[in-house]
């Protein structure tokens, strides 16, 4: 599971078709706070390639794209986190226009 798109990397230019993909999603409570919270975090590489590269692989500076935090209630992920934060950040601006890769 992945996305493509264009993504602004770090210095001001836009990598073309970037390879977007979770790399974690947790669920947290801070002491004190009322709620849960839902932690993604996101690498972006220049291409699959890339990506598949395994250790070796060097991923984009993408400073707008690579943490997100959502509010969070037990339940909303059904049997996949992971899915479900593909599902929160495409409801992002910064991911206006991405694909499914």
């Amino acid at each position: 599971m992945a996305l493509e798109h264009n993504a602004p990397i770090k210095g001001g230019a836009t990598a073309s078709n970037a390879y977007v993909r979770v790399q974690s999603a947790r669920v947290f409570k801070k002491a004190g706070s009322d709620g849960y919270s839902l932690m993604v975090d996101v690498d972006v590489f220049v291409s699959k390639d890339e990506r598949d590269k395994g250790e070796l692989a060097m991923p984009l500076a993408c400073p707008q794209m690579d943490h997100h935090k959502f509010d969070f209630s037990i339940g909303d992920e059904g049997s996949n986190l992971i899915a479900l934060a593909y599902t929160r950040i495409k409801s992002l601006d910064v991911y206006d226009g991405a694909t499914d890769a």
